[in-house]
C-alpha cells in the first residue's frame, strides 16, 4: 500500500472514537477547518458554550456565533491563514448560548497528510479572563507522556540522525537493547538500508515537509534474526524558537495484525500531541503517586508563581502551601479511582512570588493510563478565573449598596425570585416605568403583574440567570407596556443579576432597568438624518470625499469624486498618494496643502485650479473649485478632511476664451487708435478709457450725463443726447451711430469723432448699457472738407461747360442707342453677310478646282478673315449679353462643370497630349452657364498658350479664402469665399500686364503667332464680377501662368 494522500478532507481529517472521546472531556473547544473555514468537526465544549448542536456547527454555521462586528475580519484572517497554509491566531468575541459575548483566543494549526499535501486547520480557543492580556503558552512538554506512550516514538536530532528520544514501544521494536539514545540511528538499525527509509528522514530534516508512509514493510534484525513488520509510521520535522528545523520526530504503529485500525488511532494521537502543544490553558503532567511535576506549560508556571525550578519535583515539595488544602487528597484518591475530577472557581492559596495570595481556578484533573489500565499520570488544566470572581464579589457587593439605596434610585429596580418570578421588590421609579404603581407589584408574579409582557421573552431570560447563574446584560432593549391605558414600545438599558443564597444557589434575580426611549428616538432621527445627508452628499453634484488621517486614507467618496479621480470605485480605503500618484510625478502642491490643511486646521480654497488627473488611463488637464475643510473630533483633534470639489473646466475655457477675445478687442482697438466709452443707463454715468478722457481732457473716468455733455458744443448736445435716447427708450433702435466735435476742456483742441455703440439689456430685458467705440476722424472730414471744397469748385466749372456738354449727351445717348441696335445687328444681320462671304469663298475655291499659290492664298486669307470675324463677333455679344443677363443663382457643382468642359476639349487635348488634374471641387452658388464659359475660357487660354518643348499640364484646385485675403481684395461682404487656381506650365508673361490682359480687345501677342480675339479673359473678368467676385493674374515667364478666381460660397441676396 502507497504513501496516504486522500483526495477527500473528511476522510483524512477523521479522528478516531477513542481520541474524539478524550478531546471531548477537555475544556478547551476543538474544531477542524477546511477552505473557506468550513467546520468538519468541533468538540463538545463548543456546544457547551454556544448551545449549538453539531449538526448546526458543521460547515459555515459555527460562524453565526461570532460577534457581527468582528466576524468579517475573523473569516478574512483564517482564509489568509488557509490560502498560505501557515499558523495563526486571532482574538475575538463568541456568542454564548444566552445571548452574551465572551472574548477568546484562537489558534489554528496546518495539518498536512504524508504526502505533504495540505488539509486544513485545528483549531483550539481558549476562554481569556477580562477579555485582554492573556499569555498564550509556546508548547507543552510532553516527554514523559511520550514515554508511556504505547506506540512508538523517537526523536533524532542533526543530519546524522542521532537518536535523542526512544520510548520503550521503539526500543521493543528496534531489538537493539535498551542502551540507543546518543547513538545514530543508521548505525543501529542498518538493516533499513536500500528500503527509502533513511532517504525519508534526510528529505523531512532538509525540507521540513513531513513524510507519512501506511503499510510499510521492513525487515528488523534482532540477534541476527529477521523480523518481518508492517508499520504506519510519521516524520515529522521539529523546529527549533527560530524556526530552524532541529530534527525529526518518528511516531509509528505496528500494523502487521490490526493494520487499518490501528492507523486511524496513530493518526489521531500524532495530532493529538500537536493539540496539547498549543493548547491556550495553562496544563501539567504530574506522574506517579508522588505527584513529580514532568510537564509544566508557561501558564501554569505563571498560575504558580514558581518558576520553571518546580520542574521535576513533587506537588507537595514544589507547592509546600498545597498541604492542607484538598488538592493533594483529591489527586491521590484519583490514582485510586481513576475517576476525573473538575471544579469551578476554586479557591486556592498560593505563594506567588514571596508571598500568599488567594487564587481561583476552573480546573479538571484527567488521569492518564498505562498498557495495563493503571493510572500513572494526571494532567491537570486549569485556568485562572480569579478576576471574575472576584468581579462577581464586587458585584454581590454592589448590590448589597445597591438594595441600600433601592427607594431613592433614579433608575427602576427590582428583585424578583426564583419561584414563579415573584416581585419581591420595587422602586417607585421601576413603577412608574411600567405603568404601575410599585406597591401593586409586589408579592405578583411577573405575567400577572405584567400581562402585556407575556411572549415577549423576559421571563424566559429571568429563568435563564437563575438556571446558568450568569448575568444578563443589553442595551435599548424594546419592551411593549400598558401604560396610562396605552400600549406603547419603550427602550430600556436591562441588567438581570443573579441573587446567591449563602451557600451559593441562586434565590432570585435583581433586575436594573434605564429608560433610554428617547435617546433611541433621537438617535435614530439623527441617523434618518444622517442617513438622508449621507444620500445627498453620495448623489451631490461635487465631488465629495473624507482623507482620513495623516496618511490621507480615501473614505466615503461619491460617486462624482470617484468619476474625477478616474479610477474606479475600489478607492475607497487607500492613501490619495496611492490612488493618485500623479499628484507627485507631476509636481503637484495638494499633497502638500492638505497636509498644512491637518496640520493647521486652517481650511483651503481655491477657485479654477488646474488639476492634472489620470482618468481610465488618460492624463486630463481640468480645473476645479477646490475646498479643503478640517474636520474635528470631541477633543477637539483634526481626524480628517473633506474635499469638494467643483468642475469648472467649461467656465474656465470660457473665461479664458473671453479673456483672449478682450485682449485681442484691446489690441484692435489700440492698433485702430479707437477710444471706448460706455453709459450706465440707470445712473447715468458714462465711463470713458484712457484715449477718450485724453481727447475730453478729463481726469477721472466716469461722469454724470451733464458733466459728460460739456465737451460737446451747445449746437450739437442736444442733437447726441436725443440720438442716445432714441437708442436706449423701449423698443428703440438700440443702436448708437453720430458724428459730432467735442473740444479739450483744458487745451482747447476741436475733434470730429464718430461714435458707435449697442444696447445691452438685463436679465427682465430693460436697457441696462449703451457700450461703444469712437474714432477721431478730424483729418479724414478735414481732408473731405478740402476735396468738397475742390468738387465744388470744379462742379462750378463743369457748370459752365455742362451747356457745351448737353449737345454732347444727346449725341452721345443716340450713339449709346445705334450701339444697341449694333449689337443686334452684329448678333443677327452681321453674322448672316459673314457666314455667306465664307461659304461662297469656300464654293469659289471648290470650282476653281486647281488653282495657282496666289490665288489660294487670297482665298486662305478671307476664309481666317471671316472665321476671326465671326469669332469676333460671337465673343463681343458675349461679353454684351454678361450684363443684361438676369439668370437666376443654383447650386453648381464645379467638378460636373469641369468634367464637361474638357469634354468638349477632347480633341485639342488629344492632339497636345496635355494633362488636366483637378479633384474635389466646391458646390456653390452660380450661373451655371457662366461658370462653364469661364472654365472654357481658362482651359482653352492655358493649350492655347501651351509651349512647344513641354506637354501642357493644367492643376486646377480649390480652397477656402482666409479673412486676410478675402479683406485685401474687398469681398469679405457676401460671407466665406472659396480661391480657385487655374496653374499652367505654358508661355506666361510679364507681371506688368498682369491687370491689362482682362481688358477687352487687349491682346499681348500678334494675330499670326496665336490665334484669338482679346475677349475671352474679359468674358472671365465679367463673369467673376457677377458672381459678386474676383479674377487676377500671376505671372512667371519660366514656369507658366497662374488665374486666381475668388467665388463666394452663396450669393448676396
Amino acid at each position: 500500500m502507497e504513501n496516504n494522500n486522500p483526495n477527500s478532507p473528511h476522510s483524512s481529517f477523521a479522528l478516531s472514537p477513542e481520541t474524539e472521546a478524550f478531546i471531548n472531556t477537555l475544556p478547551a473547544i476543538y474544531r477542524r477547518l477546511t477552505a473557506d473555514a468550513n467546520c468538519l468537526w468541533s468538540s463538545n465544549a463548543w456546544h457547551v458554550f454556544t448551545g449549538q448542536t453539531q449538526e448546526e456547527a458543521l460547515f459555515s454555521g459555527w460562524q453565526e456565533a461570532i460577534d457581527p462586528a468582528e466576524k468579517q475580519n475573523v473569516l478574512l484572517i483564517i482564509a489568509e491563514a488557509y490560502k498560505n497554509q501557515e499558523a495563526y491566531s486571532i482574538e475575538y468575541k463568541i456568542r454564548k448560548y444566552d445571548g452574551t459575548y465572551h472574548c477568546h483566543l484562537e489558534k489554528g494549526v496546518p495539518n498536512h497528510d504524508a504526502d505533504g499535501n495540505f488539509l486544513g486547520h485545528t483549531a483550539l480557543l481558549s476562554y481569556l479572563q477580562n477579555h485582554k492580556d492573556s499569555q498564550i503558552e509556546k508548547e507543552y512538554n510532553l516527554r514523559n507522556l511520550v514515554e508511556s506512550a504505547p506506540f512508538p516514538i523517537g526523536v533524532y536530532t542533526g543530519s546524522e540522525m542521532k537518536i535523542a528520544l526512544a520510548n520503550k514501544s521503539l526500543k521493543k521494536i528496534f531489538g537493539k537493547g535498551d542502551d540507543v539514545v546518543g547513538k545514530l540511528y543508521p548505525v543501529i538499525l542498518p538493516e533499513l538500508a536500500g528500503t527509502g527509509i533513511f532517504e525519508q528522514l534526510q528529505e523531512v530534516y532538509q525540507t521540513g515537509v513531513p513524510y507519512q508512509s501506511d503499510n510499510k514493510f521492513l525487515n528488523i534484525t534482532e540477534n541476527g534474526i529477521d523480523r518481518p513488520f508492517y508499520f504506519n509510521y510519521i516524520f515529522t520535522p521539529l523546529f527549533d524558537e527560530k524556526g530552524k528545523i532541529y530534527g525529526v520526530m518518528n511516531t509509528a504503529a505496528d500494523v502487521t495484525e490490526l493494520n487499518m485500525a490501528k492507523k486511524t488511532i496513530e493518526e489521531d494521537q500524532a495530532r493529538f500531541r500537536s493539540l496539547i502543544e498549543e493548547a491556550p490553558v495553562a496544563t501539567c503532567l504530574f506522574l506517579g503517586r508522588e505527584l513529580t511535576i514532568d510537564i509544566a506549560n508557561d501558564a501554569m508556571i505563571a498560575l504558580w508563581g514558581k518558576g520553571n525550578s518546580v520542574v521535576g519535583k513533587p506537588l507537595a515539595e514544589a507547592l509546600p502551601e498545597l498541604k492542607g488544602q484538598e488538592f493533594l487528597e483529591i489527586l491521590d484518591n484519583i490514582f485510586d479511582t481513576g475517576i476525573a475530577y473538575e471544579a469551578k472557581e476554586a479557591y486556592v492559596e498560593l505563594i506567588i512570588n514571596g508571598k500568599m495570595e488567594v487564587v481561583y481556578c476552573d480546573f479538571t484533573y484527567k488521569p492518564l493510563f498505562d498498557s495495563d489500565g493503571k493510572v500513572y499520570g494526571i494532567m491537570d488544566m486549569a485556568v485562572d478565573v480569579t478576576q471574575r470572581v472576584l468581579a462577581n464579589q464586587r458585584i454581590r457587593e454592589n448590590q448589597r449598596q445597591l438594595i441600600a439605596s433601592f427607594e431613592q434610585s433614579p433608575v427602576g429596580i427590582a428583585i424578583i425570585k426564583k419561584e414563579n418570578l415573584v416581585f419581591t421588590m420595587a422602586n417607585p421609579f421601576y413603577g412608574e416605568l411600567v405603568g404601575r404603581k410599585s406597591e401593586d407589584l409586589i408579592n405578583k408574579p411577573l405575567l400577572e403583574a405584567l400581562p402585556e409582557i407575556k411572549g415577549q421573552g423576559f421571563d424566559q431570560l429571568l429563568y435563564g440567570v437563575i438556571e446558568n447563574k450568569e448575568a444578563y446584560i443589553a442595551n435599548e432593549v424594546s419592551v411593549d407596556l400598558l401604560r396610562n391605558g396605552l400600549l406603547e414600545t419603550i427602550y430600556v438599558d436591562l441588567s438581570y443579576q443573579p441573587q446567591y443564597e449563602a451557600d451559593g444557589s441562586v434565590f432570585g434575580v435583581f433586575v436594573v432597568a434605564t429608560d433610554v426611549t428617547q435617546q433611541v428616538k433621537s438617535r435614530r432621527k439623527v441617523e434618518a438624518s444622517e442617513a438622508k445627508l449621507r444620500s445627498v452628499i453620495m448623489n451631490a453634484p461635487a465631488g465629495i470625499g473624507l482623507f482620513v488621517g495623516r496618511d490621507l486614507i480615501v473614505q466615503l467618496p461619491n460617486k462624482t469624486f470617484i468619476d474625477i479621480v478616474g479610477k474606479g470605485p475600489d478607492i475607497e480605503g487607500k492613501p490619495l498618494r496611492e490612488v493618485m500618484p500623479e499628484l507627485i510625478t507631476e509636481g503637484q502642491p495638494f499633497l502638500k496643502i492638505l497636509d498644512d490643511v491637518y496640520t493647521t486646521g486652517i481650511m483651503f480654497q481655491s477657485y479654477g485650479s488646474q488639476v492634472k488627473i489620470v482618468q481610465d488611463g488618460v492624463m486630463t488637464y481640468n480645473y476645479y473649485n477646490i475646498t479643503y475643510s478640517p474636520l474635528f473630533d470631541e477633543n477637539n483633534e483634526i481626524y480628517a478632511i473633506m474635499d469638494i470639489a467643483i468642475d469648472v473646466t467649461e467656465t474656465v475655457l470660457a473665461r479664458q476664451k473671453a479673456e483672449d477675445a478682450e485682449a485681442s478687442l484691446r489690441l484692435a482697438v489700440e492698433l485702430a487708435e479707437l477710444a471706448t466709452w460706455s453709459l450706465d443707463i440707470k445712473n447715468n454715468i458714462f465711463s470713458y478709457s484712457e484715449r477718450f478722457m485724453e481727447w475730453l481732457g478729463f481726469s477721472e473716468d466716469t461722469k454724470n450725463m451733464e458733466e459728460a455733455y460739456n465737451p460737446l458744443p451747445e449746437e450739437f448736445r442736444e442733437q447726441v443726447d436725443r440720438t442716445i435716447q432714441e437708442a436706449i427708450k423701449p423698443g428703440g433702435t438700440g443702436t448708437y451711430v453720430n458724428e459730432h466735435p467735442i473740444i479739450n476742456r483744458d487745451t482747447g483742441q476741436k475733434r470730429i469723432i464718430h461714435a458707435q455703440a449697442q444696447v445691452f439689456y438685463d436679465e427682465t430685458g430693460n436697457p441696462e448699457t449703451l457700450s461703444g467705440s469712437a474714432q477721431d476722424v478730424t483729418q479724414e472730414r478735414e481732408l473731405q472738407q478740402q476735396l468738397e471744397y475742390e468738387v465744388k469748385k470744379r462742379t462750378e466749372e463743369l457748370q459752365e461747360a455742362n451747356a457745351g456738354l448737353a449737345d454732347a449727351i444727346d449725341s452721345l445717348q443716340k450713339t449709346n442707342a445705334e450701339l444697341a441696335q449694333f449689337a443686334y445687328i452684329a448678333s443677327h444681320d452681321l453674322q448672316e453677310p459673314i457666314r455667306k462671304i465664307s461659304i461662297f469663298s469656300k464654293m469659289l475655291e471648290d470650282s476653281l478646282g486647281d488653282i495657282d499659290a496666289q490665288s489660294r492664298n487670297y482665298l486662305s486669307k478671307i476664309g481666317i478673315s471671316t472665321n476671326r470675324m465671326m469669332n469676333l463677333i460671337r465673343d463681343v455679344l458675349a461679353y454684351s449679353q454678361l450684363s443684361k443677363e438676369q439668370q437666376s443663382f443654383e447650386a453648381v457643382d464645379l467638378n460636373v462643370i469641369a468634367q464637361s468642359v474638357v469634354a468638349d476639349f477632347d480633341l485639342i487635348i488629344e492632339q497636345k497630349k496635355a494633362t488636366i488634374a483637378f479633384n474635389e471641387l466646391p458646390v456653390i452658388e452660380a450661373i451655371p452657364l457662366q461658370m462653364s464659359q469661364l472654365f472654357a475660357n481658362l482651359i482653352s487660354n492655358s493649350l492655347k498658350y501651351s509651349r512647344a518643348d513641354f506637354t501642357p499640364i493644367i492643376h486646377i484646385t480649390a480652397s477656402t479664402l482666409s479673412e486676410e485675403e478675402a479683406v485685401a481684395h474687398g469681398i469679405y461682404e457676401a460671407g466665406p469665399y472659396y480661391k480657385l487656381e487655374f496653374r499652367d506650365n505654358g508661355i506666361g508673361f510679364q507681371q506688368e500686364h498682369a491687370s491689362q490682359i482682362f481688358n477687352i480687345f487687349q491682346r499681348l501677342h500678334g494675330k499670326t503667332e496665336y490665334d484669338g480675339t482679346g475677349i475671352g479673359l474679359a468674358i472671365c473678368k465679367k463673369i467673376a464680377q457677377n458672381h459678386h467676385g474676383d479674377i487676377y493674374a500671376v505671372a512667371d515667364s519660366q514656369k507658366g501662368a497662374l488665374f486666381v478666381v475668388l467665388l463666394p460660397v452663396r450669393q448676396i441676396k
